[in-house]
């Protein structure tokens, strides 16, 4: 097992520093430079207890990463029998975000709060879950007693600066302890100096093989048409009778999410896409090659898509299966020759996993946040990967998502700037007003 240069260069980062946010693009081995390093310090005595805390379908993928790389004994902390074992003597206690910070924040068998007791590394996977700083979830982990702390993440930053300077708070609890702190550009930025490990596959001349990402239009079925236009006019009907900005709001979040559903399968279980799809799987399959297909409408459409696709082995992940199931499923799909389509969650299955199995992605549905598509193929466009991968945006024709794609670049651009120090060329969010342009409102007064 041998790291490439880059990969030692984090492991000796990782070692050395109390804090650091390991910021590596999607698809760099993060997980296995936290796991050495973790063994580095456990050989120099620096540490005696690791507890990890990461999104509950990722649980079991840092056990099996730890005992590959670090050789250590891990715990899952989970279920019934998990009580008791934060004041264990586990030297890796790894558990789900849920779980830990509801743990955290009561008392523990003895009657101690954990977070005073604390550990010698606390290390949160996929930090930006912990975006939001008034939640619960954030401070918890903010006030935890750790000797080291890591934050790792590809996409530090999703929305706004104020998610890094949560993920920093959580790095630096005593420099951003007041509020206000947290949206001061300048003192962000530079504790994002102080604090961020992050390299590009371009910069340290990873040569994965070529990625294509592509904007396919699709016609709506008349099904899917008539649906989409009788919700469109109603949402338009209800948004123009409205006079209270609040429930305006309401009314536009859910038109939308209606509308996008509806690009996908309509209430009569019929989908355009999926036809499309039939067809390009059968074509991939005949390669004897894999694909992933992303949804982010996981009760409504990837059942639809499971069972249509049956005939081509097709397998579903989805954040309603148990952690069993759902690593039943990834193993299947990495190691059966005849499971050739995984039906995936973009939420569930967005991040952390390695798909390098499938050289094909298709996503049904284009979400809100341009990072998180990109986390998503990045399951399948990483080390590992032998053969060109192919990125397929399904974008229904005449609706709402053509104009959401657009709307992604703004989201981009902040990521870059503040990340990046990219200077691109507008840095405005999208409005309630852009929303609304979204299904033909104009809020402008001639």
């Amino acid at each position: 097992m041998t790291l490439y240069p880059f990969q030692q260069a984090g492991v000796e980062e990782l070692t050395k520093r109390r804090c650091i946010l390991l910021a590596d693009e999607m698809g760099l081995g993060k997980t296995v430079q936290a796991a050495v390093a973790i063994r580095n310090l456990f050989d120099a005595g620096a540490v005696r207890r690791v507890l990890i805390a990461a999104p509950l379908a990722l649980t079991r993928n840092w056990k099996a990463e730890i005992s590959k790389w670090a050789s250590l004994p891990a715990v899952l902390y989970e279920g019934g029998s998990r009580y008791g074992l934060l004041e264990g003597d586990a030297p890796v206690l790894i558990g789900s975000y849920d779980t830990l910070a509801a743990d955290l924040s009561g008392p523990t068998l003895r009657g101690h709060r954990f977070h005073d007791i604390g550990v010698d590394l606390l290390v949160l996977d996929e930090a930006q879950r912990i975006k939001t700083p008034d939640t619960i979830r954030a401070q918890i982990f903010s006030r935890t007693l750790a000797g080291r702390r890591w934050a790792i993440t590809g996409t530090p930053l999703e929305n706004h600066p104020r998610e890094l300077a949560s993920i920093l708070r959580f790095l630096y609890p005593n420099d951003f302890a007041d509020d206000s702190q947290l949206t001061d550009l300048h003192r962000i930025l530079k504790f994002r100096d102080a604090a961020i490990l992050r390299r590009t596959k371009n910069a340290v001349g990873l040569q994965l093989p070529n990625k294509t990402v592509s904007s396919v239009t699709i016609a709506l079925s008349p099904d899917q048409a008539a649906e989409y236009a009788q919700r469109l006019h109603d949402l338009r009907t209800t948004l123009l009778g409205q006079s209270a900005a609040n429930t305006a709001v309401i009314h536009l979040l859910s038109g939308l999410q209606d509308l996008r559903r509806i690009t996908v399968v309509s209430r009569n279980g019929e989908s355009s896409k999926l036809d499309f799809l039939e067809s390009q799987i059968e074509n991939i399959v005949e390669q004897r090659e894999k694909a992933v297909v992303f949804s982010s409408f996981a009760n409504i459409a990837l059942p639809l898509f499971h069972s249509r696709l049956s005939r081509f082995g097709s397998l579903l992940y989805t954040g309603s299966m148990s952690p069993v199931e759902r690593e039943d499923a990834h193993q299947r799909f990495v190691n059966d020759p005849a499971c050739h389509v995984m039906c995936a969650s973009l939420k569930a299955a967005g991040v952390g996993l390695t798909w390098t199995v499938a050289s094909h992605v298709f996503h049904t549905d284009v979400w809100w946040n341009p990072q998180v598509l990109n986390q998503a193929d990045d399951r399948v466009h990483r080390i590992g990967q032998r053969r060109p991968v192919f990125i397929r945006r399904l974008l229904a024709d005449g609706t709402i998502e053509q104009a959401i794609d657009h709307l992604l670049e703004t989201k981009e651009d902040i990521f870059h700037l503040v990340i990046d120090d990219a200077a691109p060329a507008s840095i405005s969010g999208p409005t309630f007003a852009d929303l609304l342009s979204l299904i033909g409102v104009n809020t402008k007064k001639d």
